[in-house]
């Protein structure tokens, strides 16, 4: 299993507004949003799971090549500082 982890600062007073963009498209698989509670403010992340790197570029590849992903950029764009994309690959489960 692979984690594809967004993190995305967003600019003061469109937390509401990203978080509605988010939602509004269809990624393709589920995934985890997160909103910051302490430290960074106006942070949201996002987790998804995948079985291989290759799943992730052919998810990918389909979500880039529908018109409404492009309409997504246009509006996402204005209401982000930066963002951050990582993979992770879990090791080991406690308990």
């Amino acid at each position: 299993m692979i984690i594809e982890r967004w993190e995305h600062r967003i600019k003061a007073g469109h937390l509401e507004e990203a978080k509605n963009l988010i939602f509004s498209v269809d990624w393709g698989r589920p995934f985890r949003l997160f909103e910051s509670e302490i430290g960074v403010m106006y942070q949201l992340s996002a987790d998804v799971e995948y079985g291989s790197m290759a799943e992730i570029e052919q998810t990918w590849n389909e979500i880039v090549s529908k018109p409404e992903y492009e309409n997504f950029l246009q509006k996402w764009r204005p209401l982000i500082i930066s963002s951050k994309r990582t993979f992770w690959r879990p090791i080991e489960t406690s308990g």
